[in-house]
């Protein structure tokens, strides 16, 4: 477990305190890929992971940024937090498509 520097510390070492944010973040994310089956509204989708349960998951700032386009049948990475299971965030939307990937309701 890390413990919180003092601000001397954070002012020696040049560690931001906005980094020390991300860096204690990224340890409680679980990574998942899953298909696309519903767009909701507000950059908003349902997500059906590999191991068959449905997340609802919104679109990151990056994916965002470059207008990228991330329709039903597609396949993403998710991020998902250790504390809420049913949430996640797409981080990256995949290249390739199987032919075995179905939209099934």
């Amino acid at each position: 477990m890390m413990l919180t520097p003092t601000y001397r510390e954070l002012f020696y070492n040049k560690i931001s305190t906005k980094t020390l944010f991300i860096m204690q973040n990224d340890s409680n994310l679980i990574n998942a890929e899953g298909l696309v089956t519903e767009s909701l509204s507000n950059g908003m989708f349902r997500v059906r992971l590999d191991n068959e349960s449905d997340i609802i998951a919104y679109i990151s700032g990056r994916i965002r940024q470059n207008s990228i386009r991330i329709l039903p049948g597609d396949r993403v990475k998710v991020e998902l937090s250790v504390y809420d299971l049913t949430r996640g965030r797409i981080v990256y939307r995949l290249r390739n498509k199987s032919a075995n990937d179905e939209i099934t309701f």
